[in-house]
């Protein structure tokens, strides 16, 4: 069981399903970790004036791992309120989060299969909603004791819902059937560093604008063991997509270093 304290951090929300991934060979058990967040504060803007500030973040990854398949349950949720008390400010709201199901079929064999299904919200870009749902192979290209290297690639359909910037265009939807690709990595560089990454690809044909909508994602973590009990984790994740459904930047990122404690 791990927990992660997170010292600084920009907002962005992509899904690494290769950490919650278990490679033993044991089967007919449960593992995961959850964690919660709360945290209250203020700034100044100007004499009497305090920009003030509520943040409540939660996280949980649970598998379940048989003897032939495993199952991943992801959730994360960020809740953001800037002047809550402040009658003189409008209070800012921002949250982002998603619950993502993944079942792997036959996980121990080179070639397996994935079911998914996804649902999402990032309040602060316009998505309003994102859900999805899909099928894919998942085949093992280098399986060793101390790294991993896999591809997969499917097919799902999305669903998204958008809040446009311009207010005279209101709410925007979109609904595409979709690729999806990913390649993913994890080594044990030695006794005390290991990294992880994961690449996605995901593209649609929209004959509303008559052109592929691309997505490219990705999220990298490097993991410095300090004793048996500490390790240092900084990470950076990603997301371009070359023609957003209602213009917000196209590119995001954030940037991560923590304290993870492991019991």
């Amino acid at each position: 069981m791990s927990c992660l304290f997170t010292i600084v951090q920009a907002n962005a929300q992509i899904l690494n399903i290769e950490r919650a991934r278990i490679e033993q060979d044991s089967a007919n058990y449960m593992t995961g970790k959850a964690g919660l967040n709360f945290s209250m504060f203020n700034r100044n803007a100007g004499k009497n004036n305090p920009n003030n500030f509520l943040q409540l973040t939660f996280n949980s990854d649970v598998a379940y791992i048989s003897a032939r398949h495993s199952y991943l349950l992801l959730n994360y949720y960020n809740y953001l309120l800037i002047n809550y008390d402040n009658k003189e400010q409008r209070n800012t709201i921002a949250s982002n989060g998603y619950a993502h199901f993944r079942v792997n079929l036959y996980r121990q064999r080179r070639l397996s299969y994935e079911l998914f299904t996804q649902l999402q919200s990032d309040r602060a870009r316009g998505l309003e909603l994102r859900t999805l749902a899909g099928a894919g192979v998942r085949y093992a290209i280098l399986r060793k004791p101390k790294t991993n290297l896999y591809v997969g690639s499917g097919v799902m359909h999305e669903y998204e819902k958008w809040q446009s910037p311009d207010e005279t265009e209101g709410i925007i939807e979109s609904s595409l059937p979709k690729l999806t690709n990913y390649i993913s990595n994890k080594a044990v560089i030695n006794d005390h560093v290991t990294t992880e990454a994961i690449v996605y690809f995901q593209t649609g044909y929209d004959t509303k604008i008559d052109s592929f909508r691309n997505r490219v994602s990705g999220d990298m973590n490097l993991l410095f063991k300090l004793n048996s009990t500490l390790s240092f984790r900084t990470g950076f994740n990603c997301t371009f997509e070359d023609k957003p459904i209602v213009p917000v930047t196209r590119f995001v990122y954030a940037i991560t270093n923590g304290i993870q404690v492991n019991f």
